[in-house]
């Protein structure tokens, strides 16, 4: 069974807002990095049940995009 991973989008106020709950996590950090494509704020995923932060995307206009072939980890 795929785990569900929630996303969330970081504001400067250090407020977080809910964005969507996605099944699996190579699904949940595609659809995180769709997400920062369209927004200055950072982003991150959590697996609830352990609290767990697998990734995270920091503000994308800081950053350069990921490459199709990074490795998800």
């Amino acid at each position: 069974m795929r785990q569900l991973y929630d996303v969330f989008e970081r504001f400067p106020d250090g407020s977080t807002l809910w964005r969507a709950c996605i099944s699996g996590r190579f699904e949940a950090t595609r659809r995180m990095q769709e997400f920062a494509e369209h927004s200055e704020n950072d982003f991150y995923l959590m697996y609830v049940p352990s609290a767990d932060f697998p990734s995270t995307v920091p503000n994308p206009k800081n950053t350069r995009p990921f490459s199709k072939s990074a490795a998800v980890g």
